[in-house]
């Protein structure tokens, strides 16, 4: 039987994939079984090629997410300090008619 056809390669490698997936979430520690579980299947460095494209795609969703926060915080910092900046110079341009009596 094939590797790809063999159910427990497929019995052992979806749990190690959730697990890397929790462990990429924020469950430290729950992905370094990842590798060894499907290390019982096949040779190791070929298990931690099958986790390579999975964990670029993981970092790639990771960094688009964190891009996507970071410009939110940004453009409502950045409107922030604009409406405070537009109110500054309102509020300057009148205390400076009524100082100079104008």
């Amino acid at each position: 039987m094939t590797l790809i056809t063999d159910p427990l390669f497929y019995a052992l490698a979806v749990p190690a994939v959730i697990a890397l997936g929790l462990s990429k979430g924020g469950f430290v520690g729950v992905g370094q079984m990842a590798t060894p579980v499907l290390a019982l299947v096949m040779p190791p460095l070929e298990a931690a090629a099958i986790f390579l494209p999975i964990m670029i795609a993981q970092d790639a969703a990771a960094v688009w997410a964190a891009v996507a926060q970071v410009h939110a915080t940004l453009a409502l910092a950045t409107a922030t300090a604009v409406k405070a900046h537009i109110d500054g110079q309102e509020w300057l341009d009148v205390a400076g008619t009524k100082l100079s009596g104008g």
